[in-house]
């Protein structure tokens, strides 16, 4: 499950942009919240970036207390969306600098091991 504010702090991360969202289309689903009892219903979400409405296209489970449900690549699909939106990367975030999750800039994971050998075990 993911919260709309968790929601935002990621593509904040990614775009350096405050969204906004609104959940649209919105019908009774199938599907029970893994957190409580309820059925949740499926859903739309718009994503408001600086005045422009993105529109991913997956349809979403949501529960009203506890947030999203995203199935197998939704998610990626809502980051595609709205990736090259806004600076990219965050505001002032520096090459390398892990303690903001800056991997993909840094070169990715295989930077991290690149030189050592072993692999995991390597440490």
């Amino acid at each position: 499950m993911v919260t709309l504010a968790d929601l935002g702090r990621a593509i904040h991360d990614l775009t350096s942009i405050q969204p906004t969202f609104e959940l649209g289309h919105e019908q009774p689903g199938e599907r029970v919240c893994p957190r409580c009892p309820r059925r949740m219903s499926t859903c739309k979400i718009l994503v408001g970036l600086d005045g422009q409405i993105e529109r991913p296209r997956p349809e979403l489970d949501c529960c009203a207390e506890h947030g999203l449900w995203f199935d197998d690549a939704e998610l990626a699909e809502v980051f595609e969306k709205v990736a090259g939106k806004g600076f990219g990367g965050g505001v002032g975030r520096k090459v390398g600098d892990l303690s903001k999750g800056s991997l993909v800039s840094s070169g990715g994971w295989s930077a991290m091991f690149k030189g050592r050998s072993g692999g995991w075990g390597g440490w």
